[in-house]
């Protein structure tokens, strides 16, 4: 089982400046004057560049343990699975044409759920999902 929770470190650069990046994504970078508000903009940091992979059409990286000194930061579980619907119609050359035509939805809804748009609903993205064979379940960290 996957768990999309990507590695992140924090690094202070002075007394009210900490910065957290994401080895396996380099878009991903946030701040703050402290360790927490730092952290607690990590999830958001790392969301945007995931959508952001996701609108260019590039591939997310799979999330891999945690090495020393880095901790595992959680991705949306809506984006998570978003990323994971991208590459599995990739993995199987399932087009967006293909897909709407399994869930009965227009190309359009279905290019939404991999193309960075806001607004998706998890509840259609787990059911594209059954629609190519797969089934998600949530995990807490």
């Amino acid at each position: 089982m996957q768990t999309w929770a990507f590695p992140a470190r924090i690094e202070r650069h002075a007394d009210d400046d900490y910065v957290v990046t994401f080895p396996d994504i380099a878009e991903a970078m946030t701040g703050g004057s402290s360790e927490r508000e730092a952290l607690s903009l990590a999830a958001d940091a790392l969301e945007e560049a995931v959508l952001a992979y996701l609108a260019a059409g590039r591939s997310v990286p799979q999330p891999r343990e945690a090495q020393a000194g880095e901790l595992l930061i959680p991705l949306d579980p809506t984006t998570a699975a978003r990323a994971v619907l991208a590459q599995i119609m990739r993995d199987q050359k399932v087009s967006n044409v293909a897909l709407a035509l399994k869930l009965a939805k227009s190309e359009g809804a279905v290019r939404r759920l991999t193309d960075g748009a806001t607004g998706v609903k998890i509840e259609t993205v787990l059911q594209a999902l059954v629609a190519l064979g797969q089934r998600a379940a949530l995990s807490l960290v």
